[in-house]
């Protein structure tokens, strides 16, 4: 078996095919084009030209700046090179403009510097020290050579500006930090000179020990409220133990306990109670009295939960159920002592809980006011520090400006020209070929697995489930039953004028719709025969489902009625060849009222009958609410041993929902290829909170079924059993 991912790639193939198809036409002729695209034409001649920088060899220095500086000169960058006096210059001596500068400097010139990559075997050669400087020119070879020979001149003359400027720069700087350093510094000493004058006193004082004293005085308390806490909570834990109650739960056992109006209203639930399994044991449900008995219980419960809810108050914002009403309003006097100490308890607790708390926020205080005194020392010592830091700073920068001015005369330039501009001409150009099979080949390639990708992306965004196994575990995950597979009926699809019933008692697919009434029948009490058959959308089956069912149920010598209740289509009796009432449709409601004219016996199949529909009604809802219509329901339910209820699908309406209290149970018809996993979670969480009783449900239009042996002995046997238990109650009247 192939896997589900194979499953829906295929189907969505085959829905899909034209588009996936598109797309590799589409791929294919991209590449066409391409492959028959002309090569690029030749580009144009350039000149290249290049040169290389050196750094110059510097004098000896006497001062430390001197040294700085001249190994500050050998970092160079290509910002520096490439700055706006350099370009400048270079403009004004060549006659370029602005425009033309900056393309020479973004896109013909390229710099080098020491220890980055080389590509050429020009660069390889020079020294490892050396800059190399690299520009094409489009227009001629002596252009190119006179344009770096001029940016070169122009970098070793802005090289030796540029160290002079800097140290000047340097002597300036120095010189108005200096003077801002002597005033953090006098400000510094200054505020060291008035803490003293005003934290000195403190500072030299010495605690009297009240303080210390204070702060063990409060954990000795501490000790002591904990202790008695522990004492607390071990009598509260011991009641709590002997009662099963926690405070909160003691408090509304004694609250209800105590009430009279709930011990009354207890005794007459309890009453009430036996009452109803003295008489269950002889009535039945439907019985008046055991009805009136019932009604009594649940207005004396509702009597109950409302005057729980009057006594709690705000003790609970939620109703409390009647179980635990019931429970907690049944104490004894002896359990209600107990329970009266524990609230006392849990008063005493909550009282040395605040006093614990009070006693830790003081000794808290007391703390931080001890620490007050380090914090101030430390306050001094970091004052000692800011004074002496400021002085290293200014004498750092004092010796700094000193050494600059010593090393003014020894600054010279930090580039020299080592190898002047040279011409290298430009290697020869060969078109590139292109292989016009290859890229069409790789365009179809391309276009195959576009198109596949397309398709498969189409199949993973479909939430439908395509596959009958798709079915069976998504039903199986929300556990449903599955109560069987349905065979795919061709006439139901090929023409409406047909009918897509198996009204031949020989039909070979007739037997998957008896498995599904001997699993429904199983999956069912006895006492269950009013079925809902319904789903999520029209095109299902749900129609076609339960008409087979009722004449499986028929065949089987079930007597059986089929209840059309789709009031919002035509009625289908026809399939059944039995012609619905004319004139149901103008009062729907007289029609239901006459229950022994509206159903009638379908001709050839034994045991079955049908209540047709009166037709597409606007009024829908309120007929399905009418007492006419439910006690038709009712009627039927002790005349047939099956009723089968065909209601519209739950995407068009609720009269599905509207009909399933009058029902035993309700089946979901699935089908695959329509019906949406989306849908039927949703579906299916829908009627589990409404606690909506979902007996399975079957899945419909499986093809490629393999029809059940024919087993007629078993229904016969059935009907036999059936029948020999009907007499048996006949015989014992008799004796």
């Amino acid at each position: 078996m192939a896997p589900p991912i194979v499953t829906r790639f295929l189907i969505s193939f085959e829905q899909n095919k034209w588009l996936g198809f598109l797309t590799f036409l589409t791929a294919l002729g991209i590449s066409g084009v391409v492959a028959v695209q002309p090569p690029p034409p030749p580009p144009p001649p350039t000149y290249k030209a290049i040169g290389q920088l050196s750094f110059r060899k510097p004098p000896p220095a006497f001062t430390t700046t001197g040294t700085e500086l001249q190994a500050q000169g050998r970092s160079i960058s290509k910002e520096m090179l490439l700055s706006e006096p350099v370009l400048r210059g270079a403009m004004d001596k060549l006659q370029l403009n602005v425009e033309e500068i900056r393309k020479i400097r973004d896109e013909n010139l390229k710099i080098v510097l020491p220890g980055e990559e080389k590509e050429d075997k020009e660069a390889e050669t020079s020294p490892s020290q050396a800059i190399l400087l690299e520009y094409t020119d489009k227009q001629s070879p002596t252009r190119s050579t006179l344009i770096l020979e001029t940016l070169m001149k122009e970098m070793v003359d802005y090289s030796r500006w540029l160290n002079t400027s800097e140290l000047r720069s340097r002597i300036e700087g120095l010189t108005t930090r200096l003077a801002q350093v002597q005033k953090d510094l006098t400000a510094a000493e200054n505020r060291f000179y008035r803490y003293i004058s005003k934290e000195g006193s403190d500072l030299l004082a010495i605690q009297d020990g009240s303080l210390f004293s204070g702060i063990t005085s409060a954990q000795q308390r501490q000790r002591e409220l904990q202790l008695a806490l522990q004492e607390v909570e071990g009598r509260i834990s011991s009641l709590t133990n002997q009662l099963g109650l926690t405070p909160k739960q003691a408090y509304s056992s004694v609250a209800l306990s105590a009430d009279p109006i709930i011990a009354n209203l207890r005794a007459r639930i309890v009453g009430i109670e036996l009452q109803l399994e003295r008489d269950q044991l002889d009535l039945k449900k439907e019985h008046p009295k055991i009805v009136k008995l019932l009604k009594e219980k649940k207005v004396s419960e509702t009597l109950l939960k409302q005057r729980a809810q009057e006594l709690m108050g705000a003790q609970e914002l939620a109703p409390l159920p009647l179980e635990q009403i019931r429970q907690d309003s049944s104490l004894d006097p002896q359990r209600q002592q107990l329970a009266n100490q524990l609230l006392a308890l849990q008063t005493q607790r909550e009282g040395l809980v605040k006093q614990l708390q009070s006693v830790i926020t003081t000794e808290k205080k007391l703390r931080e006011e001890y620490e007050k005194f380090p914090n101030k020392q430390l306050q001094q010592a970091q004052l000692v520090q800011a004074v002496e830091f400021q002085r290293i700073v200014y004498q750092n920068i004092l010796t700094a400006l000193v050494d600059a001015q010593s090393a003014e005369a020894e600054t010279v330039g930090s580039l020299t020209i080592a190898l002047p501009p040279t011409y290298q001409p430009s290697p020869p150009y060969s078109p590139e070929r292109r292989n016009r099979l290859l890229t069409v080949l790789a365009g179809g390639g391309i276009g195959i697995v576009a198109g596949a990708g397309v398709i498969l992306l189409l199949a993973l965004i479909d939430n439908r489930l395509h596959t009958a196994q798709e079915l069976r575990d998504s039903l199986s995950e929300r556990e449903v039953p599955l109560l069987g597979q349905l065979p795919f009926i061709y006439t139901s699809l090929l023409r409406e004028d047909e009918s897509p019933v198996l009204l031949d008692a020989d039909a070979s697919d007739l037997g998957f719709y008896e498995r599904f009434r001997s699993n429904l029948r199983r999956l069912t009490p006895d006492t269950s025969n009013v079925i809902l058959i319904t789903s999520i959308s029209n095109e299902e089956g749900k129609s076609v489902t339960a008409y087979n069912l009722a004449i499986a149920s028929a065949h089987a010598g079930k007597r059986t009625l089929l209840v059309e209740a789709d009031l919002r289509a035509p009625s289908k009796a026809k399939w059944l060849e039995v012609t619905p009432d004319s004139e149901a449709s103008v009062e729907p409601l007289r029609y239901y009222g006459d229950r022994t004219g509206s159903i009638q016996l379908v001709p050839g199949v034994t045991n079955l009958y049908i209540l047709p529909s009166p037709g597409s009604q606007r009024q829908a809802a309120a007929i399905i609410e009418s007492s006419e219509l439910q006690l038709v329901l009712k009627d039927v339910r002790g005349r047939f041993d099956l009723v089968i209820i065909d209601s519209p699908s739950l995407s068009r309406c609720n009269d599905a929902l509207l009909l399933e209290p009058l029902t035993d149970g309700l089946v979901l018809v699935t089908r695959p290829g329509y019906t949406r996993s989306s849908l039927l979670n949703e579906t299916i969480d829908q009627f589990t909170e409404a606690e909506v009783p979902v007996i399975g449900a079957v899945i419909n239009a499986v093809e490629d079924l393999v029809p059940p042996e024919p087993s007629p002995s078993v229904s016969e046997v059935e009907t036999d059993e059936e029948k020999e238990e009907e007499k048996e109650p006949q015989e014992v009247m008799v004796n």
